[in-house]
């Protein structure tokens, strides 16, 4: 470890006698903070931005709705481009404000991926966590009630805040539980690969359809978040990406082969609004829809 490494002590944060500290904060690259370590936990919450968050040497890159936990000694610190920033909710707490307040419960918490460190050595620990929709929504309104307290401080905020901040971190690991066994479940079945030409037959079949990943979620009996991760993984892009390539291949026919309005084969192919559809065409194809038609047909002609 370098000897001139920053650290962070919980001392220099902690209020009104606990052991806990959260707060709502911008970064950019000109004020990001430098290298550091601590000796306290920190959650930090994405709100929005983007960038690179390095954690013990090993770089994540940032996307709103990500959670990171740092453990006490793990070194990290934000690698920010000039052109974009980051605002974060971070909760500090030193590892015996939880661990005390679970002391009985220790059998059947200490298995849970992000309390297990509070206990005991865990060298498979992943700080980083990318949430879908609904488990992001549930992390955020228990992070924003716990910096209304702490603005507040209403009666017996302190132990409400340690509670919020617990469930916090069993929703986590929850969380953390579903994907892992998702993940052993798609290996059990066949693989990655065959999980995904599953999903790209589905989409070669019902592109006209009104597609969604909460939808491809029931479908295939896996998480949005997971779902849409294994795909990009194996793929190299998202499903929604591939979802619209399908659709212009599709429409790039229509044009060329029928005399159907913009307008018809923007809907005959799945997309509701017509401008949206002539948009993402001039993107991927380099011309518009009518345009594209016009090439093709003095081409064939």
């Amino acid at each position: 470890m370098q000897p001139h490494m920053i650290t962070k002590y919980m001392e220099n944060y902690q209020d009104v006698g606990i052991r806990f500290w959260i707060q709502r904060s911008s970064h950019e690259k000109h004020n990001a903070p430098e290298e550091h370590r601590h000796d306290f936990y920190e959650l930090v919450y994405v709100v929005h931005g983007q960038g690179i968050h390095q954690i013990g040497g090993t770089a994540y890159t940032i996307h709103p709705g990500d959670v990171f936990v740092i453990r006490p000694g793990d070194v990290h610190q934000y690698l920010l481009s000039k052109d974009h920033g980051v605002e974060i909710i971070n909760c500090l707490f030193s590892p015996a404000y939880v661990a005390e307040a679970l002391e009985l419960d220790r059998d059947s918490l200490e298995h849970l991926p992000f309390l297990r460190p509070l206990y005991r050595e865990d060298d498979g620990f992943v700080p980083a966590f990318p949430l879908n929709t609904q488990e992001s929504s549930a992390i955020l309104n228990l992070l924003e009630a716990m910096l209304r307290e702490m603005k507040t401080r209403p009666p017996g905020f302190e132990v409400l805040i340690r509670h919020k901040l617990i469930e916090a971190l069993i929703l986590l690991s929850r969380f953390r539980l579903q994907e892992q066994s998702e993940s052993a479940k798609i290996h059990v079945t066949g693989g990655y690969e065959i999980l995904v030409r599953r999903i790209r037959a589905y989409l070669e079949r019902n592109f006209h359809e009104k597609i969604t990943l909460s939808l491809l979620s029931r479908q295939f009996n896996l998480s949005e978040r997971h779902i849409n991760r294994v795909f990009r993984q194996e793929t190299g892009a998202s499903i929604m990406e591939t979802l619209q390539q399908i659709r212009i291949e599709r429409a790039k026919h229509l044009l060329g082969e029928t005399n159907r309005s913009i307008d018809s084969v923007a809907h005959a192919v799945g997309f509701g609004d017509s401008s949206f559809f002539s948009r993402l065409f001039v993107r991927r194809v380099g011309c518009t829809p009518g345009g594209y038609r016009k090439r093709v047909r003095k081409k064939n002609g």
